[in-house]
């Protein structure tokens, strides 16, 4: 019955006067991994049992580890100046999470809390799916379902919560105190939100920043602008746009949009795209959910290819593209979704794909293609040195020099540069040598990309 819950701890104080401590905490260990994740644990967690510390650790032992999409940290404007130098510290967060218990199937939980907001929030709502609304306010203590008060006219909350948990411990009343199990249990899901790698929003209307779910993403709303001339520049012979991350994937996202609506003006066939694996296409993923929420995109006419695929279940690509895309984009026809050929014993035979490719694709090309760039240089699963186990026309099985499944089944250069269009989306602080040496001329595999309509999608830092 339960659509979505949120649990937000939004502050109207700013950190100045305390940004000593607040510099090495930051929002995750002030406010997230403790106060905030009590109150998660509080309201979902199945207090059925006698023991409602173990009901809230398998609670916690239930979420999921976020990645890095997931997550929105942002930094208010002057937080700089509060703290006296540069800092990467985020003040404001907001985390996606699921659980894998039962009862709380694919409903998403959204944990928030910032410094300098607009105003104080601090609550839980829960959606129900019928439209419903729980809503527990905190301050001042309310409890509404669908704007009815469950409150009685007679109560009061006078009593200092300090002396109400004082006097817990005095009786011995353990049920809201965490244990150390608990503690752990929680520590193990924020470690590993807090190590994320993650693009820090610095923006002057933080005290206004919306952050809203599509699919299984989190956008931050002051993120979602058109391309903009000013963005456009060049690179190694080609347009670049270059932008703060999470606009990137916004432009390629738009881009995508443009190329589909385009083709299908001009003819009457389908439209054929490709994507390539790790985790920077999921931020495009991302958008093209959201818009797709907003605008009417004609999925019906497209078919989605992959640009390479690891020979591996456990880390295929193939996983995200249809938790993260196909799954939230219900007009995306399965049947249009081509899946390189793996299985559990590995690489299946590459002959089939290109077969498939050739019936279903009658201009055998790729309306768009979007691929990334490895720190060595590398596109696609298109390595300096590679093993060849067999190829056809368009794509290839390979072996590369990776630690993660190193048998690879790609595209081959030239299937890119038939291309109508093609985009290489670099994101990330570990590609910045990678882009300084393409600037300067130095060769690598992914040099092989020749194409009249090349567009560099490069995060701002790298330059």
């Amino acid at each position: 019955h339960v659509h979505s819950i949120y649990v937000r701890l939004l502050e109207e104080v700013d950190c100045e006067g305390r940004a000593g401590y607040y510099d090495k905490s930051g929002v995750f260990r002030d406010m997230l991994q403790n106060h905030a994740t009590e109150l998660l644990a509080l309201i979902t967690a199945d207090v059925g049992g006698p023991d409602f510390s173990a009901a809230k650790l398998k609670l916690l032992n239930s979420l999921s580890k976020p990645n890095q999409h997931q997550v929105v940290a942002a930094q208010y404007h002057s937080y700089q100046a509060h703290v006296g130098s540069r800092s990467s510290t985020p003040t404001y967060a907001a985390v996606l999470f699921m659980s894998d218990m039962s009862r709380w199937e694919n409903v998403p939980f959204i944990m928030m809390s910032g410094k300098s907001q607009k105003s104080d929030q601090k609550d839980v709502e829960v959606n129900f799916k019928s439209g419903g609304r729980l809503h527990v306010n905190f301050k001042p203590p309310e409890i509404n379902l669908n704007g009815k008060s469950l409150l009685p006219e007679t109560f009061t909350s006078e009593k200092n919560p300090y002396v109400t948990s004082l006097h817990n411990v005095i009786r011995g009343d353990k049920t809201l105190l965490p244990d150390m199990n608990t503690v752990l249990a929680s520590w193990n899901v924020w470690d590993h939100v807090i190590n994320l790698p993650k693009s820090l929003l610095l923006h002057p209307d933080h005290r206004n920043m919306a952050v809203s779910r599509h699919g299984k993403f989190l956008i931050a709303g002051y993120t979602e602008n058109p391309m903009e001339q000013e963005h456009v520049k060049f690179f190694n012979k080609a347009f670049m746009v270059s932008d703060h991350e999470e606009h990137l994937y916004e432009h390629v996202a738009h881009d995508v949009v443009r190329v589909i609506r385009g083709t299908l003006e001009e003819s009457d066939g389908d439209v054929h795209i490709a994507v390539s694996g790790g985790g920077t296409i999921l931020g495009v993923y991302k958008y093209l959910v959201a818009y797709t929420a907003k605008n009417s995109v004609p999925w019906e006419k497209v078919h989605i290819w992959q640009v390479d695929e690891r020979c591996a279940i456990d880390h295929a690509n193939a996983r995200d593209l249809k938790k993260f895309l196909v799954e939230e984009v219900p007009t995306i026809l399965k049947s249009n979704v081509h899946f390189m050929p793996i299985s559990e014993a590995g690489c299946g035979d590459i002959s089939k794909y290109q077969e498939e490719f050739t019936t279903v694709n009658s201009d055998k090309k790729f309306n768009y293609i979007i691929l990334g760039l490895g720190s060595d240089g590398h596109t696609a699963s298109l390595f300096q040195n590679s093993i060849l186990f067999s190829e056809t026309t368009d794509f290839k099985h390979v072996e590369v020099d990776t630690s993660t499944s190193p048998q690879r089944l790609t595209v081959n250069f030239d299937l890119i540069n038939r291309s109508d269009w093609v985009s290489i989306l670099v994101t990330g602080s570990g590609k910045r040598d990678i882009i300084r040496s393409i600037k300067e001329g130095e060769k690598y595999p992914v040099s092989n990309v020749v194409n009249d309509q090349l567009t560099w999608f490069i995060d701002e830092i790298l330059l």
